[in-house]
This record gives structure tokens, C-alpha cells and sequence, in this order.
């Protein structure tokens, strides 16, 4: 407690010096005194990277407030009047380096790009500044990109570079760009290379506005480089002249380029596809409509979402930033506000800190002060998200965690006492707007019908019946704050789920449950005991609390009993209020630390008895093929020819024997075999949630997402992706009994094209998340070969699952009579000189991949009915 205590002044105290010294800072910039002023905040900025106790959020937030004081100080020295833009060029140009010195020193390049790029646009307007003193700093500017080794952005530097000086500077970032943009030029097809380039030159100007005609200006780029290329360009700058778009050959050029964005994807090209996409936006802005122009680059959110490629979202989510904020009068803006919560919910799925810590600052920048009550439901709407997103990953801040809690209270659940009493703790600018809680819900409470949503089926309790008599509950609650929840009924019926979209983070509600218990006199918090239960309450995720509110304790000879499994134990959930005290309904425990491998003794469940299986003696088979085999494609400029990027040999043998072997087997009753044309997306999810099949055999490419496992995904023969939640859900989904035995045979790719060796570990993430009970089991092959080894063990695996043994039996069977034969072949070819003893000796698993390769997952009892 007295720890606790200490830390949270510690922090105070800190950032109340953090803001005192900014505006000391401020002050000395004001004043002109550049030195003080720079030692003062970067000095500043080292403590901050020095303080351990500070997440990677909170320094990037102060590190921004820091490069704002710069910013704000460099845009004052610029004065509009009639003649146009007048600069106080000698304190310009001092503060504009020392800005950059800084800038140099930060570990957040996205900062420091987004500063000196606002920098750069700023200095092409300005007729002061001399080429030199430009031409020096673009130059700083390219050693820190090709240190970061961006070589898109020192090539667009290049070419600002060029058109500013009207020449080329024959120096090593010049041969550097020109070898980076040749590498790439030549994985294109020689039809496209000219367009990619052209693209390219054209989307400078469009981003710099450096001349109104962005066909003219990759002319004159043209003229100027035209004598410094190296030879191996000539040809493919000579082929500029011959490119020109216009409205009557746009559809046409529209589809060029679309299927280049799929190809640069596939070749592990992916960061030029931004250029592309931006692109595209401004032709169908200009030939079509600014609204179409939006809605088509938006498709690529999510094409880029699905693949892993988060940079590319992002700077889609930060372009139609940009778009948007031309559209807005600077205030509270709803489009801007749901913007960055699309991208944050997306963010948060995946699991990518990364740019999820980037559209939060986002977010949080355009939550300004709401003016009326439809922005002030909309404000406190959009908080519940904006916890739930800083929840799993980064730690909260006091005015995140009220923000959350009033909401909760007057919207979810309508509790107007207990909003009153949140009321005096959230900040002055809200308390202002909010005289009667009651009051602002009668007055808002019309808007929830138009509020956003991400309209997403939640599968969460989906089996829950009316009527469900609680009996034994287990709440999980690890260390990284995930929640799941299993309840079993007095009829011994079972619901149970996980909480996906948000995390158990309860410093705030700790440090409120300390001062209520602590000894002090004066208390930091005006909460009863009653009270606190209350806000425990609210604090749970909303799907908790609607199941409460759903079943009741309908019988008296029973007391239902609830098990909390922590890794740490903070709050004692037995003071959770929900209209009484849980400690006067439930009989409650807690585990701390992981379950036992066993499980809670009442959770256990019993195998199913033989007599009440059904047997079934004909079955089903979906075959999905997914090989890759006619694309995608790549060029190789050594063959001069097309090939393929993801060849799966294995894969055609084994999909053409198991196919073979399930025609000719009469336990089969019907089989499915998608392959080809016929193997698209929405054949596959169809086939899969229509349930008909006992079995689904998979053969393909996996390409798997390290960040994400689940939303690993197979290349369908229609350049679509399915990802392995999207099977999932599509079983979860079936209406059918039939609970299918799921065979995967297949290779894994990692998302940059590479093949991976060891995809034991790799797979299992993968299929960790399905739900077992809803599939007889998994099996896979962690070596994806296909021999006769192979052939016998798949044969007399299904052999065995057709004859009504278990899925775990069957395998073991498999092995059992694919080491007996080749224990056999051994003594027959050595009869006269190797005793049985020697045979087994010499054979082991080691020297079989096919008898060790294969890895069931799942209940291994579970039989095919």
C-alpha cells in the first residue's frame, strides 16, 4: 500500500516538473534564446528515456509535447501579410537546425519524419532560403532514412533534390536511389515498369505540389535525368514519354495498377504500394468523384489488415487524415474521431503495438472538449472504446479510467447516483458542461440509435438459454489481463468465452480500494463501501455484466459457487455490488497462478460412454485445394520469363492421391473436391458453414501472421485470402450436428514469402484458437513431404478413423503399421545377418519424417459420428 502510495506521487510529481519546464522552455524560445532553450528540452527529453517507469505510450505522448513546443515556436517566425509570407530568416533558419539536431536524437522515426517532411513543404515556398542552405538540408534529411534504410523516401528526396536544383548531384545518394528503384523496376514485368516509375515521379509532385501539371513535371524530371541515369534505366526512363492518363484510358490504367498493388504484395515489395494507392486516389478524385476516390482507397484497409501489412493501413488511415482535415473547421470532429477508432479497433485485433500507440495519440489529439450534448454522448462513447483499446497493451491514465466509468454508469447501466458521484472526477472542461447526470441521459439518450458501430457478430455465450440455473463458475484472469469465463448449469450444461476486445487493468480501481481501506483520515475518494462495489461492477466488461443481468438464482437448495483463477490477487471480488454483494450470493474462491493441468475438479468433463454415440458408417469429404499453382507469378529477368512464387510440388502429388484414395473408398458417401477456379473464398466459407462434411482436408500454402496467429491465412486461387478465424467462425456458425475432423497438409510461408523450416511451434499457434468443441480434432504435418511413407500413413489413418476408432488411436495405429513394414522390408533384404534386435535398432523416428511429422491437436478420444 505505502509503495503504491509513493509511486503514483512520484509520477505526479514528475509531470508536474514536466510541464513546469516546458513552459520555461516556451518562454526561452519566445524570447529568442535558442541555446537555453534547446539544452532545456533536450535535457528533458533524456530523463524521459532514462525513467524506467515510464511506458513507451506516456514517452511518446511527453516526447510529442516537447517537438510541438519547436513546432509552434518555427511556425510564429512566419508572419502572413498582403505581399505574402514574411520570415525572420536569421532566427528561422537557427531554430529550424537546432529543431532537426533534436529531432536526430529521438527513437521515434515516425516523429521525426512527419516533423522535417512539414519542414521540407515548408522551405519549397520559401524564395529566402538559398539552394545550398536546401540542398544541405536534404541531405541530413536522406542519412537518417538511409539509415533507417526507407529508401522509398531518399528516392522521393532524390527527386526534390533534382527539381529544386534543376540538376542531377552525381553523389552517393543519387547512385544509392537510382540502385534501390532498379532492383525493383527489374521484378516487373517489362510492360509495367514504365507505369510503376511514372507513378512514382508523379506522386512527388502530388505530395509536395511542386508545379499544378503532374504529367508535366514527370517530363521535365525526365529532361533532367536523362543524361545521369545509369544505362540499365535508360530504356525504362525513355518509356515515360510514351505514358499518359486521362479520363478515356483510366479504367483501363485502373486496373494496371491494381493488379501491381497485388503483385508488389506478393513479391515482398509492399512498401511501394502506398505510392500507388495515394495515387489512384487523386485520379479518381479528378476523373470521378471525390466520395468514390475515398471509398476505393478504403478497400485497402482491409486488403492490407488481413496480409499483415500495418504500414501500409496506417498511412491509408493518415492520408484520409489529411483529406478529412480539409473538410473540418478545427473542432469536434465525428468523421476524424471514427476514423482512428476503426484504425485502433483493427490495431488492437491484430495485436500490433506498434501503429496501435500511433492512432491512439491520434485519436486522443481530435478528442477536443465537446460544444453540445449529440458530441457529448459521442465523447464519452468514444472513451469506453479508446479504454478498452489502451487496456490490453499500455497503461491508463486517471482521466481514461473516469471517462470510461461515467459512461458505463449512465448509459450502460443507467445508474444516475453513481454517474453524480464519478461527476467530480472527471476534468474541470467536462464537469462545466454537466450539471445532472439524469438529465444529460434523458436529453442524449435518442442518439444511441445513430452512434457508430462496428456491427461485428459476437459469438460470446451464443449457446446461453433463458432459464440457465447457475451452479459453478470459473473466471480467468492471467496476468496480462485476459479474461475468460466457464459456467456449468445444475443440469451440468456448459457456456463458457473469452473476452477479446478488452483487458483487466486495475490500478485505478486499486488505488481507489486502498484509500477506502487505508487508515488515513482524509480520503482521496468520497466512495461508500457500497459505492466501491458499484464501480467494481461497472469496471467489468459490459458481455460480464449482461450475463448477470440475465440468469437468476432460481432455486434455494444450492449455493452457486464461483472460482476467480489469478496470477496476481488484487481486488476481492466479493465486494462486486450488483444490486446485492457477491459475497452474499456466491460461494467464492480463488486460484492464484495457473489452473492445474487437470482443470477445476467440477469443471472436468466425463468422456462420452459408448452407448450413447451414434455410429456413423458413411461419411462426407470437402477436399480444399489451395496450392498456388497457376499464381501468383514473378518475373525472372534471368529466364525472361514467368514464375511461379510459392511452388508446392508435395502438394500436387498429395492432392491428386488422397483425392484418388477417398473416390475409392466405400465408406465415403460424398465427396467435394474445390480446386482450381472452383476454390475461391466464398466457395470455401460456404462449403465449411454448411456443415454436410465429417471431413475437410485441407492441401496449401499457409502464410502465417507471427503477430496474430489465428488470422493466418491460405492464398485462395481467386487472390482472396481465407484466414483461419475465418474458418472457425465459419464452423462456430454451421447449424449442423456434424462436428468435422479438420487435415491439414500443407507448407508455411511467413508473410514477407519466406518458407519456414520448423513450422512445428508455428502451427501450433496457429490452431490454438480453435474451438474444440466445435471440430472432432486436428491433425497436420509439420515436414511438408509426400512419399510413400506418407501415402501409407494418410491411407491407413482414415482407414482406421472409418472403422470407429478414435482419432488418436487411428494415428497411433498408422504409425504402428508403418514402422512394422519397414521393420519387415528390413530383415527381408538382410534375413541371413540382421537379427529383429538390429532392425529396431537402426530404424528410429529420427529416420522416418513421415511416422514423426504428423501432430494431432484437439481431444484425442473424439471419434468421427
Amino acid at each position: 500500500m505505502v509503495s503504491m502510495s509513493i509511486n503514483l506521487n512520484l509520477k505526479t510529481n514528475f509531470l508536474k516538473n514536466f510541464q513546469q519546464r516546458i513552459i520555461q522552455g516556451r518562454r526561452l524560445l519566445q524570447s529568442a534564446n535558442h541555446l537555453w532553450a534547446d539544452r532545456l528540452l533536450t535535457d528533458l527529453y533524456f530523463e524521459i528515456e532514462k525513467t524506467d517507469w515510464l511506458d513507451i505510450q506516456k514517452k511518446h505522448q511527453l516526447t510529442m509535447i516537447i517537438s510541438n513546443s519547436w513546432w509552434i515556436y518555427i511556425n510564429s517566425l512566419t508572419r502572413r501579410t498582403d505581399e505574402g509570407p514574411e520570415v525572420d530568416v536569421i532566427r528561422y533558419i537557427d531554430a529550424y537546425k537546432r529543431f532537426f539536431s533534436f529531432l536526430s536524437k529521438l527513437d521515434d522515426f515516425y516523429l521525426f519524419n512527419n516533423f522535417v517532411t512539414k519542414l521540407l513543404k515548408s522551405f519549397i515556398t520559401m524564395d529566402e532560403l538559398s539552394q545550398t542552405g536546401i540542398t544541405k538540408f536534404i541531405n541530413s534529411f536522406c542519412v537518417k532514412v538511409t539509415e533507417r534504410k526507407n529508401y522509398l523516401k531518399l528516392i522521393e528526396l532524390q527527386i526534390i533534390l533534382m527539381y529544386l536544383r534543376k540538376s542531377v548531384i552525381p553523389q552517393e545518394f543519387f547512385h544509392l536511389s537510382m540502385e534501390v528503384l532498379g532492383r525493383t523496376i527489374f521484378k516487373l514485368e517489362p510492360g509495367k515498369r514504365a507505369l510503376f516509375l511514372y507513378i512514382f515521379i508523379e506522386n512527388v509532385n502530388i505530395h509536395y505540389h511542386l508545379i499544378e501539371n503532374s504529367e508535366d513535371f514527370v517530363k521535365y524530371m525526365n529532361k533532367i535525368l536523362v543524361n545521369r541515369i545509369p544505362g540499365y534505366l535508360k530504356n525504362e526512363f525513355s518509356n515515360l514519354s510514351k505514358i499518359s492518363i486521362n479520363i478515356r484510358n483510366f479504367s483501363t490504367i485502373l486496373v494496371e495498377l491494381e493488379e501491381l498493388i497485388y503483385y508488389l504484395n506478393d513479391i515482398g515489395e509492399y512498401t511501394w504500394i502506398i505510392i500507388i494507392i495515394k495515387n489512384l486516389f487523386s485520379k479518381i478524385h479528378e476523373f470521378h468523384s471525390y466520395g468514390d476516390a475515398v471509398t476505393y482507397i478504403r478497400k485497402f484497409i482491409s486488403f492490407a489488415i488481413s496480409r499483415n501489412r500495418f504500414e501500409i493501413a496506417f498511412d491509408i488511415y493518415d492520408f484520409l487524415e489529411d483529406l478529412f482535415m480539409y473538410q473540418t473547421n478545427l473542432g469536434y470532429d465525428n468523421i476524424l474521431i471514427e476514423l482512428w477508432v476503426e484504425a485502433s479497433k483493427k490495431f488492437v485485433e491484430m495485436k500490433e503495438k506498434k501503429y496501435l500507440l500511433q492512432s491512439l495519440e491520434k485519436l486522443s489529439t481530435h478528442l477536443k472538449t465537446p460544444q453540445n450534448n449529440a458530441q457529448l454522448y459521442h465523447y464519452f462513447y468514444t472513451c469506453n472504446f479508446l479504454w478498452q483499446f489502451k487496456s490490453i497493451f499500455f497503461s491508463l491514465e486517471q482521466r481514461d479510467f473516469w471517462r470510461m466509468m461515467f459512461y458505463r454508469a449512465l448509459y450502460e447501466e443507467k445508474d444516475f447516483n453513481l454517474a453524480q458521484k464519478i461527476l467530480p472526477y472527471l476534468e474541470k472542461n467536462l464537469r462545466e458542461l454537466i450539471s445532472d447526470p439524469c438529465l444529460l441521459y434523458n436529453e442524449t439518450e435518442s442518439f444511441k440509435r445513430d452512434i457508430y458501430s462496428f456491427g461485428k457478430f459476437d459469438h460470446f455465450f451464443m449457446e446461453f438459454e433463458e432459464g440457465f440455473i447457475i451452479k459453478q463458475m470459473i473466471f480467468r484472469i492471467n496476468a496480462e489481463g485476459s479474461i475468460s469465463i466457464r459456467m456449468i448449469s445444475q443440469e451440468n450444461k456448459t457456456v463458457e468465452g473469452k473476452i477479446l476486445d478488452e483487458y483487466w487493468n486495475d490500478a485505478h480501481i486499486l488505488d481507489i480500494y486502498n484509500d477506502i481501506f487505508s487508515g488515513n483520515i482524509e480520503k482521496k475518494y468520497n466512495f461508500t463501501l457500497k459505492e466501491f462495489g458499484r464501480l467494481l461492477y461497472v469496471f467489468l466488461p459490459n458481455k460480464i455484466r449482461s450475463f448477470f443481468k440475465q440468469f437468476e438464482i432460481k432455486a434455494l437448495n444450492f449455493t452457486p459457487e464461483i472460482y476467480f483463477i489469478l496470477d496476481d490477487m488484487t481486488i476481492p471480488f466479493e465486494l462486486i455490488y450488483d444490486n446485492n454483494f457477491f459475497l452474499l450470493k456466491y460461494s467464492i474462491s480463488y486460484i492464484i497462478g495457473e489452473p492445474p493441468l487437470g482443470g477445476i475438479t467440477f469443471g472436468r468433463e466425463a468422456e462420452k460412454s459408448k452407448e450413447g454415440l451414434k455410429v456413423q458408417n458413411k461419411f462426407n469429404v470437402l477436399i480444399i485445394e489451395s496450392i498456388n499453382n497457376s499464381g501468383p507469378v514473378k518475373w525472372n529477368d534471368k529466364l525472361k520469363t514467368k514464375e511461379l512464387i510459392f511452388p508446392f510440388e508435395a502438394g500436387i502429388n498429395e492432392f491428386n492421391y488422397i483425392t484418388e484414395f477417398f473416390n475409392n473408398r466405400e465408406e465415403v458417401n460424398k465427396i467435394t473436391v474445390l480446386t482450381g477456379p472452383n476454390s475461391t473464398r466464398e466457395n470455401v466459407l460456404s462449403h465449411i458453414a454448411a456443415g454436410a462434411n465429417h471431413i475437410i482436408h485441407f492441401v496449401g500454402n499457409i502464410f502465417y501472421s507471427k503477430w496474430n496467429p489465428r488470422d493466418s491465412f491460405f492464398l485462395t486461387n481467386d487472390n482472396e485470402i481465407v484466414t483461419f478465424n475465418d474458418i472457425n467462425n465459419s464452423m462456430q456458425g454451421s447449424k449442423s450436428n456434424i462436428n468435422p475432423f479438420l487435415f491439414f497438409n500443407s507448407q508455411i510461408y511467413d508473410v514477407e514469402g519466406k518458407k519456414l523450416k520448423n513450422a512445428l511451434r508455428t502451427f501450433g499457434e496457429i490452431v490454438e484458437h480453435f474451438d474444440y468443441d466445435k471440430i472432432i480434432g486436428i491433425i497436420s504435418r509439420n515436414f511438408p513431404i509426400f512419399d510413400d511413407e506418407t501415402k501409407e500413413i494418410i491411407a491407413n489413418f482414415y482407414v482406421n478413423l472409418f472403422s470407429y476408432r478414435s482419432q488418436g488411436v487411428s494415428l497411433l495405429k498408422a504409425r504402428q503399421s508403418c514402422m512394422a513394414n519397414k521393420m519387415t522390408k528390413l530383415v527381408e533384404q538382410n534375413f541371413k545377418d540382421l537379427s529383429v534386435e538390429d532392425g529396431t535398432k537402426s530404424i528410429d523416428l529420427k529416420g522416418s519424417l513421415a511416422i514423426s511429422s504428423y501432430l494431432a491437436f484437439g481431444k484425442p478420444w473424439k471419434k468421427l459420428s
